[in-house]
């Protein structure tokens, strides 16, 4: 009986091998965590190409010029669109919108607009200078989407959008749907880093990371997301 044994244990012994060794690439997922972006100093090192590039029009202020370059860089089309930023107390971290008169009285390719910056210092916001380098590229990507989506649209489209806010539904739709067109430019894992540093890094207070899980996609959404990118 001992040689029955001897196999029996070299089976169980073979099998465990084949879990250790091969678990990690069976569809478990993997650890995004440690994703890979572009680090800042690398990208600084590039800082003046990506500004000649992609700096047309554009007042970007101090702190957050590489990583805004680099998140335009995914959205060629805005290469010359007027495009500045401006501090003010908000509600969120960052928020974007055409200029009154540029929406009326200019071809879409010729608009004007405003990233406004939260610049309160009020406990549980989530203010930019404290967001990590990548994540900052995915949340400028998510401002960018929007501009994106804002030129595409005729006067009545852009102001569609704006009733889009005042429906609780229409804005989870929206905002998913920008959500989508982040990923969809090749910038899904810095939004990743972005929500998942909101949600369980940042110091939010949960009132606000439960809005953020409520009307955007979560990081499981996002991972979902990518994974089904051809």
């Amino acid at each position: 009986m001992q040689p029955i044994a001897n196999v029996a244990f070299m089976k169980y012994f073979f099998f465990a091998l084949i879990i250790v060794f091969f678990l990690p690439v069976f569809s478990f997922g993997q650890d995004y965590t440690s994703w890979n972006c572009p680090d800042s100093l690398t990208l600084s090192l590039n800082k003046d190409s990506l500004e000649a590039e992609f700096g047309k029009n554009k007042e970007i202020p101090e702190g957050i010029e590489v990583a805004t370059l680099y998140a335009l860089s995914f959205y060629p089309e805005l290469k010359n669109t007027k495009i500045t930023f401006k501090r003010k107390k908000i509600k969120t971290t960052l928020n974007v919108r055409p200029t009154f008169f540029s929406l009326i009285f200019r071809k879409r390719e010729n608009r004007k607009y405003v990233v406004r910056i939260n610049d309160s210092s009020d406990e549980g916001k989530v203010i930019i200078d404290d967001v990590p380098f990548n994540a900052s590229i995915g949340l400028l990507g998510h401002e960018f989407g929007h501009i994106a989506d804002y030129n595409d649209k005729g006067f009545f489209g852009v102001l569609g959008r704006g009733f889009d806010y005042l429906s609780r539904t229409k804005r989870i739709e929206y905002e998913n749907e920008i959500d989508e067109i982040t990923i969809s430019r090749g910038l899904g894992k810095a939004l990743y880093k972005w929500s998942l540093f909101v949600l369980e890094q940042s110091n939010a207070s949960e009132e606000y990371k439960e809005f953020k899980r409520q009307t955007y996609l979560t990081p499981e959404d996002i991972l979902h997301a990518v994974n089904d990118q051809p």
